[in-house]
């Protein structure tokens, strides 16, 4: 079975059906007899081609703080499928960008994540004898109470 096309559309059509091989690829196709031979496989520039050999740049060096607790990032995880033995179905993790020192916190519901979060900073203040001053979440919802919203600026966060 040979295939033939009459024009340039026809032959990209069949420059993506092939998986968008390329002009020399084409050529041998039709040297090979599946394609006519006598046309002239002349391909223009294929977008898709382009887009998939293109290069991205990568990402540059993130600079971490020069202090443990000047960065805390946090998050809620939740609710899992498997219940903890207490009951619980969320976790709250704290990680130190200095250090990445992680903590872990079990957490039966959501709500529970301001006192669970007071009690973290008073622990590794009192630890580390230092303050936290900055903190990086996903901008969930539990970080946007207003008692959440005091609690930090009592503390200078």
């Amino acid at each position: 079975m040979v295939l033939s096309f009459d024009s340039d559309s026809d032959s990209m059509k069949w420059h993506a059906k092939l998986g968008h091989i390329s002009q020399d690829r084409m050529s041998g196709v039709a040297k090979e007899g599946l394609l006519d031979p006598l046309t002239k496989i002349k391909l223009p520039k294929c977008g898709s081609c382009l887009a998939g050999k293109t290069t991205t740049k990568p990402f540059g060096k993130a600079s971490r703080v020069s202090c443990p607790l000047k960065l805390i990032h946090f998050d809620i995880c939740g609710p899992i499928n498997v219940k903890a033995c207490h009951g619980a179905f969320y976790f709250l993790t704290f990680i130190d960008d200095y250090s990445r020192y992680g903590y872990v916190y079990i957490l039966s519901h959501r709500y529970e994540a301001l006192d669970v979060f007071k009690r973290f900073v008073a622990e590794v203040e009192t630890q580390l004898d230092r303050r936290v001053t900055n903190l990086r979440t996903d901008r969930g919802q539990e970080y946007f109470s207003h008692m959440f919203k005091e609690f930090c600026e009592e503390k200078g966060i």
